[in-house]
């Protein structure tokens, strides 16, 4: 690595780690010296013993089933629409991913009121079970990315090679999917993480699970030890299914836009494609289109005046949340592409497992790692400021610019960057004259995605957010306990038809941009 782009790369890697890794460390090694006032050590670890190792027992079993569903619906629509010649696929591949884009929180106020709708009531949705439909909901896209891009690697040479002694049915069970067996992998232990650590859709429900009694502990009772205790627990268990799937989650292309050069076999089911497109157009109806559209008759029940006040409410913070989640998704575009240039071209691969061990950390003990070491006078300027919540951010989502860069970079020729090396070119203008114009739609795809993440981001946001700071996940959440529900829709549907608006002006752009550089 050059001088120029050494010097580059350490700015960013110590920075990363003394304002983002460090405070972790920091706060989890804090629980060996409790707070004054607070229970001792020996005490809290008797009521871990008691309580807390049954209620995260129960937490795990409900992000297993989680994980099970969504990496089985994820696996059927993945093949569909990226193993079969299913009609409308384009359609659906960017329809089924949209609750994926939606906060947690939203898509439990828009189940919330499907349920209402048509039931009357929603005591049985204020369950177990509800918390495992609406996550289940939220996160099959995900695992139809994953089990997707798997699918549309595999060479087809394999499957053809194996038609000829075999028919389709054999080939997929005994190749195809032994293939995809890492992104199913892949699939159940993100989603356990995803699940295990969400906080909103449980609080939104009153439900009691494991990150709930943390924030519980940690915000309500002020019994920080406790707190870190429970969250040492939760991070170990996470780091654990982490560890076991680290060789696939470092360089598999499961966060990639696309591929280049590989050949897939497409199989042609003539007789079950109806079942197939009807299948897919449920699936939509099911988590996008009924819940959307019950939000939006909630919502208007009673005339625009809900509606209209919901506006009123929320159009003071659209800027400021618009500006922090266009800072923190230029921010992890920053670390994302550091930490991926140099561990693509230099095979320097520490800081992508920094960003993968601060991503694997639930957003709520997140927050309160940053708290704990920020709040101190000498940091009120960190403490007291948005910083803390950009901070917050970057440390959340950089692993996926990382990712995606990676894969991007992974796809280009290594002659090119040779031939301009033979002909004396230094490396920052290789990197903006070859690298960047290369890989600048998945640069752009990546700031997009993360800009939506940030826009949404409630987790973090709600433990570190400083007093008199207005940002839209905020304003909502902290209404939904006492606001009428015709308000809550109100307000919902509004970040809803927000977020869905950039969505489509980035997509718009995107393909502009696709076009006229073709």
């Amino acid at each position: 690595m050059r001088k120029s782009e050494c010097l580059w790369y350490s700015i960013v890697y110590v920075l990363f780690v003394l304002l983002i890794v460090f405070p972790v460390f920091y706060t989890l090694s804090s629980t060996l010296l409790p707070d004054t006032g607070s229970s001792s050590l020996l005490e809290n670890l008797q009521l871990i013993n008691k309580d807390s190792f049954f209620l995260l027992a129960k937490s795990s079993a409900i992000a297993f089933v989680i994980a099970v569903l969504t990496t089985l619906l994820g696996a059927v629509s993945g093949f569909l629409l990226f193993k079969t010649n299913v009609s409308f696929q384009g359609f659906f591949k960017i329809a089924l991913l949209v609750p994926l884009f939606i906060s947690p929180y939203i898509l439990a106020v828009t189940w919330n009121d499907f349920f209402y709708l048509c039931l009357g009531n929603t005591d049985s949705l204020a369950s177990y079970v509800g918390v495992i439909l609406v996550l289940t909901s939220i996160y099959t896209p995900l695992s139809m990315a994953i089990i997707g891009n798997a699918f549309s690697n595999i060479n087809a040479q394999l499957e053809e090679a194996g038609e000829i002694v075999a028919d389709y049915r054999k080939v997929i069970f005994k190749i195809t999917l032994p293939l995809v067996k890492p992104a199913l992998l892949t699939s159940l232990a993100l989603v356990f993480i995803f699940s295990i650590s969400e906080f909103s859709v449980p609080a939104f429900f009153g439900i009691k699970v494991f990150t709930t009694e943390i924030f519980i502990q940690f915000s309500a009772f002020y019994n920080h030890s406790l707190a870190i205790l429970q969250s040492t627990l939760l991070i170990l268990l996470c780091l654990l299914l982490l560890l076991s799937e680290k060789a696939y989650l470092a360089n598999a292309p499961f966060l990639s836009i696309h591929g280049r050069g590989i050949k897939t076999k497409i199989y042609h089911f003539y007789r079950w494609k109806g079942l197939s497109v009807s299948l897919l157009c449920f699936w939509f109806l099911l988590s996008v289109l009924l819940p959307f559209v019950a939000l939006f008759i909630q919502s208007f029940q009673d005339g625009t005046a809900k509606f209209i006040q919901a506006f009123n409410l929320l159009k003071a913070t659209f800027i400021n949340s618009i500006g922090l989640a266009f800072a923190g998704a230029l921010i992890t575009i920053v670390v994302g592409f550091s930490a991926a240039y140099a561990a693509e071209t230099k095979k320097r691969k520490s800081l992508i497992w920094l960003l993968l061990f601060v991503f694997a950390i639930p957003s709520t003990i997140f927050g309160i790692s940053l708290i704990k070491f920020y709040n101190r006078a000498f940091l009120d300027a960190v403490y007291s400021s948005y910083v803390i919540i950009l901070l917050g951010y970057a440390g959340k989502f950089s692993f996926i610019s990382a990712k995606l860069i990676g894969n991007a970079i992974k796809q280009i020729p290594k002659s090119l960057d040779e031939a301009a090396q033979i002909q004396g070119i230094v490396p920052f203008r290789r990197i903006k004259m070859i690298l960047f114009p290369l890989i600048m739609p998945t640069v752009f795809t990546a700031f997009i995605i993360n800009f939506i993440f940030c826009f949404g981001e409630l987790g973090t946001t709600i433990m570190v957010y400083p007093p008199g700071t207005e940002i839209i996940p905020i304003k909502v959440f902290t209404m939904m306990a006492n606001a009428p529900q015709a308000l809550i829709s109100s307000m919902s549907l509004i970040v809803f038809f927000i977020t869905l608006l950039i969505i489509t002006v980035i997509y718009s752009l995107s393909k502009h941009y696709q076009n006229v550089n073709h």
